[in-house]
């Protein structure tokens, strides 16, 4: 079955290092491939590359920045990012080696490579000036993302680091360095130490609209990707209403694009262990592109690339109808046989006072069980979760809640996307992925409790198209 969401044949996707190239008009996406042998993170990687125009059809180019041997510096290649030079492209990359960390020495340093077509790279080695810093921890010290600093006209390295310390303490913080040249670099010191998280992952920093945003992945808490808001790249950074793009299954997200193609976050829904509902999160997984909408009050919410839609061959309006129950819960069926791929698109109109309603996936014609989507006024929250949790508990649910208010006379745009085990709930630019393994129907249904809804404008996608790989 052709994938909605790429995932590498025979391995997992873990995390993206996005580049759009303005000569092209494509997004390069670097990434690491896991070999789940036997588990996740077991084997060395370095950086594969898949390109895409519109992240439904995509060119595999296998691994094209390589990992070095046994006692490289380079024996894994983690995370970083590439820049525009002057005359090539640069990637700014972390070498780690396995080795070094278990003997207590420094296992993690800046690297980087040059490149002319974003294909072939050539390494330059250690980027000496990069390494870890006197009073920072020498085996967290990763991600390095580049910004071009206009109002001093320099270049500004953003990496993650902690101190040496005990790993729970939360001395997790961003530290930088400048350049002029993005050769020779000095270090500044801290760039953001919210006392928060023990370790901070895959930073990015962009404008939207002359608001500063800086992204980040955190594992310590939540395990999710979030971001802040700020005046300058200099400036305090605090949160908004929602610190979230998605829930505890998207992870590592950084964003790439410009303001006429859009702006996209390229993160990964994991899998989760032994393919099962009740197993936890696992890293890596699928790649899932989120398009980034900025919303009035400086927020960021996400909703489904509009090409994803476009590839489907089959659309059909299906009927308007309205869902109601005083007391108790009231259940429709839209479709009784869904594939494994689909794309539901619906409004929903909250008519009175309601205590909740959402849509139920895979749902058993007998029993009603199922995978369910629900927003819950007395929990202002947009939950999944399998139903009926009996014999408790059916499904491993801890981080897939967002937040979302329900209230009488709104209407609620609504996507959900399936691909296989994936499933992805879009609403209002709140976005939920989730997995499901243990499908015990195939009814696709609406539901309401103490309340009534209006639902309309349902478009219903199927047969996903052949694309290029």
């Amino acid at each position: 079955m052709q994938k909605i969401f790429y995932q590498p044949k025979d391995r997992w996707f873990g995390d993206c290092m996005p580049f759009f190239n303005e000569e092209d008009q494509t997004f390069y996406l670097f990434h690491q491939r896991d070999t789940r042998n036997p588990k996740p993170l077991t084997d060395p990687f370095g950086w594969s590359l898949v390109t895409t125009k519109d992240f439904v059809n995509f060119k595999d180019y296998g691994e094209v920045l390589p990992k070095g041997p046994h006692d490289a510096a380079d024996q894994f290649i983690y995370a970083g990012s590439v820049t525009q030079g002057k005359g090539e492209k640069i990637a700014f990359y972390t070498g780690h080696n396995r080795q070094a960390k278990l003997a207590k020495r420094t296992s993690e340093i800046l690297m980087s490579a040059t490149s002319q077509d974003l294909i072939h790279w050539q390494k330059s080695g250690q980027a000496t000036s990069l390494v870890p810093q006197p009073g920072y921890d020498h085996n967290d010290w990763r991600d390095p993302v580049i910004v071009y600093d206009e109002q001093q006209q320099r270049y500004v390295l953003v990496l993650g680091a902690r101190l040496p310390s005990d790993k729970k303490k939360p001395t997790g913080r961003l530290v930088y360095f400048v350049s002029n040249n993005l050769k020779d670099w000095d270090f500044k010191g801290d760039f953001w130490t919210p006392n928060e998280f023990n370790m901070l992952e895959m930073p990015d920093l962009f404008t939207l609209n002359n608001t500063w945003y800086l992204l980040f992945s955190e594992y310590s808490e939540d395990k999710r990707t979030k971001y802040r808001v700020g005046n300058s790249l200099f400036g305090s950074w605090h949160s908004l209403s929602d610190e979230f793009f998605d829930g505890k299954a998207y992870y590592a997200a950084r964003t790439v694009g410009n303001d006429h193609v859009g702006r996209y976050l390229s993160g990964w829904v994991a899998t989760k262990e032994n393919d099962t509902d009740l197993g936890n999160w696992d890293w890596g997984g699928a790649f899932v592109p989120h398009k980034i909408v900025q919303r009035a009050d400086k927020t960021l919410g996400v909703t489904l690339p509009a090409s994803i839609a476009a590839n489907f061959a089959m659309t059909k309006i299906l009927p308007e109808f309205v869902l109601g129950q005083a007391d108790g819960k009231k259940e429709e069926t839209i479709v009784p046989d869904t594939p494994e791929q689909f794309l539901l698109e619906a409004q929903i109109k909250v008519l009175e006072d309601t205590k909740e309603f959402g849509i139920k996936t895979f749902v058993n014609e007998e029993t009603r069980e199922g995978y369910q989507y629900k927003v819950s006024r007395p929990e202002n929250a947009l939950k999944f979760s399998r139903t009926p949790n009996y014999p408790w508990p059916q499904y491993f649910t801890t981080g897939l809640q967002r937040p979302i208010s329900l209230e009488k006379g709104k209407t609620y745009d609504l996507k959900l996307i399936v691909d296989d085990s994936i499933v992805i709930l879009y609403i209002n630019g709140v976005a939920l992925s989730a997995r499901m393994y243990n499908k015990t129907g195939r009814e696709l249904s609406f539901f309401v409790t103490e309340g009534k809804i209006a639902v309309t404008k349902m478009k219903y996608y199927t047969q996903w198209q052949d694309t290029i790989r």
